[in-house]
Order: C-alpha cells, then structure tokens, then sequence
C-alpha cells in the first residue's frame, strides 16, 4: 500500500477517491444525502481560497482503498489544521486508516500547526446506529472530542401552510418596521458586499466552538469574491435572504442554503444562519429562515430535504429548527489533538 498525492487531473485517481466517498456513505451514514460526483471532482479541481488544500489517496493493488483531505487555513488560525479521513469499507483493519492518519500529523507538523481535527458520525438520541470505531480510533490516537453537531433535516414543506404563515406572522411583528427584508440567488448584489462582510466576519465569534481554539475570521470583499468565484465553479448556487437594518443600511441577519445546479439533486444544505448580536430579540433569525424557505421552493421545487447542523449547545437555533419541522437524524463530533509548538 501507498500513499500518493491526488492530482485533480488525474482521472482514475479520482474516480477511485469517489468510490471510496460512496462506499463510505453507504455504510456510515446512508440516511445522509448522497455523494455528488459532479461537484466533488469540481471541488477537488477548484479549491478553497483561504485554504491550502491537498488530497492524499491509499492505493493498494493499483486500487483507491482510502482517501485523506487536508485543509490549512492560510489568512486566520494558522495554528489549525482539519481533515476527513475515509478507508472504503471493505479495506478497513489493516492499517490504512492509521497510515493516513500518520500522514496528516505528520503534514500538519511539518507546516508548524498544533491543533489538528478530524469529524467522525456517532449514534445521537433515538437515531439510526453508527460504528463506534471511528471514535475508538482518533480516542486511542490521544484525540479528544472538543465538539459535537447534531444532524436535522426537514422536508421543505415540513411545516403546514398555516403553521408556516403562523410562524412567520409572529417573526414580522417582533421586527417591525426597522427592518427590511432582501433576499437573492448566487452571489451577494455589490450594495451589500462590504455590510455582508461585516456580518460574515462575525460567524467564528457568534456560532458555539466547544474546545476548538479557533480565532473569527476576517472577510473582505477579495476573499468574499473569491468564494463566489469558487462555489460558481463547483456548481453550487447560495440561496440567501437578509434583514437589513433600515436605519444603519446594516444586514443584520442572514440566512443561507446551498443548493446543487444538478436539477436532479433532491437536497438542499442549510449553511449559515446569524443574527448580529446588538438586534436579537426581534426574531429576525425566523424571519429570514422562513422568507428564505419559500423561496427555495419557489426557484428550486426539486430540493425536497434540507439538512443542517448545529451545536449540541446552540438551544436558539435549535428551537428555531424544530418549530420549523427539522428532525434529528446523528451527530458529528469534531476531535481534536494538539500537538506541541
């Protein structure tokens, strides 16, 4: 067995790593949305613009039997390092697991970083079983949990017309006349890149961390433009709705969810919500959740489940996505393992 570095250009490779991907998904998590071909080989040829990103494959026998993806923040937190590790099932046990995590450890010191993360499905609540042994592996490896996500989805017409309306109603009356709402598909209009940034800004300080040491990024309008470069390529349209502030001309709210251009594709991702903490308790995280729900259905019918994922500890949006219809299915946790300077 050998570990190569993956050329987005190299097709065998890559279709090998995909495989990998879906043999995974259809042990480790089957309820969760299916692996797109389509936007993976894209993303591995288009990646992140404020990360250094390399992918590593095991190949055993002219096969792809694991895959390794590495991502180093290169703007903010350039102590981290995060990665997802895969082995196809049927090559589990026999050190290849452990063979790519070498690699990551090692790549990651080399690069000066001294906390490094990997994300593993575990069995949450009354949802379906998942392994025990990814968590057992990164334990053993002197890994500790530092935080964990619980995994919803809903139907996008979960909600009755009349509880949505309901629902809805309520929101617009807690915000009243101060607010104005804007919503739009793919990249942000240009009156709102640099107030968008501002309030992207603020995501790592906002959304609960647990354990994780990480600082909040800074977003300008380069690096803003830079994603929207990025998620245009990979075939990702970013469904969005905002609350401006009429008074400031600030956004104050906003809620995204990514949706594939594959008009096949019959899920939708809820990404982001945030409300700037000096206008909470207007209920403008519902109200744009929901705005932003209808529109989805508007211009993207064949998006029937969204998925999100929050913070085991985040009780407001999780409230928010309950009312809303959003029902448990695993959690993620997220372990993490420092390394010394």
């Amino acid at each position: 067995m050998e570990i190569i570095e993956l050329d987005p250009a190299d097709g065998a490779l890559v279709s090998g790593a995909f495989e990998v991907l879906c043999a995974a998904h259809a042990v480790d998590d089957p309820e969760s949305p299916p692996p797109h071909e389509g936007v993976f080989v894209k993303a591995l040829a288009h990646p992140a613009p404020d990360e250094d990103e390399v992918d590593f494959v095991a190949v055993d026998d002219g096969a792809v039997v694991g895959r390794l993806s590495i991502g180093l923040p290169k703007r903010d937190n350039l102590h981290f390092a995060g990665a997802d590790l895969m082995v196809h099932p049927d090559h589990r046990r026999r050190g290849i697991g452990t063979a790519l995590l070498d690699k990551f450890i090692d790549y990651a010191r080399a690069d000066k970083r001294t906390e490094l993360s990997l994300t593993t499905r575990m069995t949450w609540e009354d949802g379906p079983q998942r392994s025990e042994a990814g968590r057992r592996f990164l334990e053993k490896r002197g890994f500790k949990l530092a935080l964990t996500c619980v995994n919803r989805r809903c139907a996008s017409d979960a909600m009755s017309p009349e509880a949505e309306q309901a629902l809805l109603d309520k929101a617009v009356a807690a915000a009243g006349d101060e607010y104005e709402v804007i919503s739009w598909l793919g990249r942000t209009p240009a009156e709102l890149v640099e107030t968008m940034c501002r309030l992207d800004s603020m995501i790592l300080a906002e959304v609960p961390l647990g354990e994780l040491e990480l600082e909040p990024e800074t977003i300008d309008a380069e690096l803003k433009e830079a994603k929207a470069v990025r998620t245009e390529a990979i075939g990702i349209i970013p469904v969005t709705t905002v609350a401006r502030h009429r008074a400031s001309g600030e956004v104050v709210a906003n809620t995204v969810i990514g949706v594939f251009e594959d008009r096949d594709f019959r899920h939708g991702f809820q990404w982001i919500t945030i409300v700037d903490p000096d206008h909470r308790g207007h209920r403008l995280g519902t109200l744009v959740k929901v705005v932003n729900l209808r529109l989805l259905r508007e211009q993207f019918p064949n998006v029937e489940t969204i998925w999100t994922d929050n913070a085991d500890v985040n009780a407001h949006m999780i409230d928010i996505n309950v009312k809303m219809g959003y029902e448990t299915v695993d959690a993620s946790g997220e372990f993490m393992l420092r390394l010394d300077a």
